[in-house]
């Protein structure tokens, strides 16, 4: 009986010690992240726009551009992602991300139209 609780120990030990060391390398990995950064411009005037809602459609990570349509959004894992624009009264936009390598992406340019009437 006391050598079964022995064995049962050191088998608890090892899956622990497998677990931890496990652990060290999955948060190694995700250390990794990208900051995505644009500018919110109108297609037709060229003017920045203001209030802009930026989203990443596989989180729940957003941003709004400020008033000089710019917006940041920080801490995307290596990945693909689609960037997704909503504003009253223009019509969506959406970016295909691919950020696979280790360089940041270049700053964004998005430009928006108004829907039509």
């Amino acid at each position: 009986m006391k050598k079964s609780i022995t064995l049962l120990a050191a088998a608890l030990l090892i899956s622990l010690s497998g677990y931890s060391i496990n652990s060290k390398e999955i948060s190694k990995e995700s250390e990794l992240t990208f900051s995505v950064s644009g500018k919110i411009l109108d297609i037709s005037t060229g003017e920045a726009l203001a209030g802009v809602k930026v989203f990443v459609e596989e989180t729940d990570t957003h941003a709004y551009s400020d008033f000089d349509g710019k917006f940041e959004i920080n801490g995307l894992y290596p990945g693909q992602y689609t960037l997704t624009t909503t504003f009253i009264s223009y019509e969506s936009a959406m970016v295909n991300l691919d950020l696979e390598s280790a360089e940041e992406p270049e700053t964004l340019e998005v430009k928006l139209g108004q829907v039509s009437k």
